[in-house]
């Protein structure tokens, strides 16, 4: 065998090792609970022969491998939401559990089959340990709802195969309702299920009463966004985005020396983005979303992350995919003259020179009567796009924040009928927009081109070095043999949602102004949550803000 071919037997090998790791919570989450109902099930359908003339005890004794089992079937689905979350308790004590249930199986049933079943998934979970690295106690980890109404299913079942085997039973038809419990042998099943469900009630009591349920981080107040504002003016190089801890819907997580603007969605706690702050801090900063994900009962996911931010979030465990690019505008070579920037000329001149428009540059504080004016833009924007705001990645129509940023106007007769707000970085080197407003009745045709021209060569002219003209999302997404699973998802969402969102002709909207393209990143512990932690970024976007006051 070639060196080159062993070496790529050995890559595939790593390869499907790394994706059996990431996929060990589910695969044994999902067999725990299988495991555990069908142990349930047997011991509510008893093949054992009757013994006569036993006393209490004696009964007792004969039953218990039955109602051990019946505890250890709960247990063990119950275990499942541990598994699901990397819980090493949960991973010790399900392999206890399955080991225990391959011995029952093979001695008290002879059930050959089962045992073998029982006896690999522990031997697989054993082999599977470092998949499961988060450190805590049984007791923090109640059944997640889903899996709590699905243990109350399974026990549905076992009492139905319990009163069925009973009712084939000889003298059944006289007996009182009672004997489902207390008669020796019609009512050996019922005591098993009926342990059963006492230990599931004792769950769903913890549950309530002894564990801390899911979390939610508290949304920013003044103090916090007086300490963020303080990170970002001491931060020369931060990204322009870092405005959005302004917007007023998000909570912050600070370290030493930077913070991480964060949200809750669905089960995840996202980042917007990467670390403010220095280089040297971000590592940190990032381990500290982990470690408060975890504490949450939340999966930890950074969204939006930049090309820099790979080697710390790599090295935390977490799994990156690209979900986009952002447009970068290199000030120092961007000119409108060639033929390639021929139709932003005809554009900039045909609104100068034909309608009369004027492009302003506003900068805070702005006047009282400004809001008034931009409002009006904003709400026949709004009404010609849905009525909604977007939150946690753009920022929303509001006085408060708004006041902070400079304003770009364009007028017509006075007229204010395109506005956008602009971020800077405190380096005086990265300019981006926000809120990008027109009034479709009142501006022509070509008014944004208008806009961002304006707005561009006014950075240039500034002294800005690179303007961001915002994410195109799934471009640029791996389209060869090698692509991952969710590039070929994400392919299959822009291909059918461009009548819904015309990812193309942002794209070609935004090429217009000769960018390079920078990649775009959504990042979070395992591979397989990814595109569930996406439709959570999603939904959090199109979430409507609440209200806001901010300083």
């Amino acid at each position: 065998m070639s060196t080159a071919k062993a070496e790529t037997q050995r890559l595939d090998w790593e390869e499907w090792r790394e994706r059996f790791f990431e996929a060990a919570p589910a695969l044994f989450a999902s067999a725990a609970f299988i495991a555990g109902a069908f142990t349930l099930i047997a011991v509510a359908t008893p093949a054992l022969p009757h013994v006569r003339g036993l006393d209490t005890l004696e009964r007792f004794v004969e039953e218990l491998p039955e109602l051990t089992a019946s505890i250890g079937g709960v247990v063990l689905m119950a275990l499942a939401t541990g598994l699901m979350r990397r819980v090493d308790a949960a991973w010790a004590a399900t392999t206890t559990l399955l080991g225990a249930i391959c011995l029952y199986a093979l001695f008290r049933h002879g059930d050959i089959v089962a045992a073998i079943a029982a006896g690999v998934a522990a031997a697989l979970l054993a082999l599977s340990r470092r998949a499961f690295y988060r450190h805590s106690r049984l007791l923090d980890v109640a059944p997640d709802p889903r899996v709590a109404i699905a243990i109350a299913a399974a026990l549905g079942f076992a009492m139905m195969g319990a009163f069925l085997w009973a009712g084939s039973r000889p003298g059944f038809s006289e007996a009182p309702w009672w004997a489902l419990l207390t008669n020796g042998h019609i009512g050996r099943p019922g005591r098993a299920v009926a342990l059963g469900v006492a230990v599931f009630m004792a769950l769903i009591a913890q549950r309530c009463l002894l564990t801390r349920r899911v979390g939610r981080p508290m949304i920013a107040g003044g103090d916090d966004l007086a300490r963020a504002e303080a990170v970002i003016a001491a931060s020369p190089d931060a990204l322009p985005d870092a405005q959005l801890a302004y917007t007023g819907d998000k909570s912050f997580l600070f370290t030493r020396d930077a913070f991480v603007m964060n949200a809750k969605s669905g089960a995840s706690l996202i980042a917007m983005g990467g670390p403010v702050g220095p280089r040297k801090a971000w590592r940190e900063a990032l381990g500290a979303l982990r470690a408060e994900g975890e504490k949450l009962s939340l999966r930890p996911v950074v969204y939006a992350a930049t090309p820099d931010m790979l080697p710390d979030l790599l090295e935390l465990g977490f799994r990156v995919e690209k979900v986009g690019e952002n447009a970068i505008v290199e000030l120092r070579d961007f000119t409108l003259a060639g033929s390639a920037r021929q139709k932003l000329r005809s554009a900039r001149r045909r609104f100068v020179e034909r309608e009369g428009a004027v492009f302003e540059m506003l900068s805070p504080p702005h006047e009282a009567t400004l809001w008034d004016e931009l409002r009006a833009v904003s709400d026949v924007w709004l009404l010609s796009h849905g009525g909604k705001e977007k939150s946690f990645s753009l920022g929303a129509f509001d006085a408060n924040y708004l006041a902070r940023h400079q304003i770009a106007v364009v007028r017509l007769g006075g007229r204010i009928v395109a506005f956008a707000n602009i971020w800077t970085n405190p380096g005086g080197k990265r300019a981006t927009l926000d809120l990008m407003r027109f009034d479709p009745e009142a501006a022509p045709n070509g008014v944004m081109d208008f806009l961002f021209t304006e707005i561009i060569l006014w950075a240039q002219g500034a002294g800005y070095e690179s303007f961001d003209l915002g994410m195109a999302p799934l471009a640029g997404l791996a389209e060869d043999q090698y692509a991952s699973l969710f590039a070929r998802v994400g392919r299959l969402v822009k291909q059918y949602g461009e009548n819904f969102y015309g990812f193309e002709g942002l794209r070609a909207f935004k090429d217009k102004f000769g960018p390079r393209w920078e990649p775009r990143y959504i990042a979070a512990p395992g591979a397989w949550a990814l595109p569930i932690v996406l439709a959570e970024a999603a939904m959090l976007t199109s979430a409507e803000p609440k209200p806001r006051s901010l300083p």
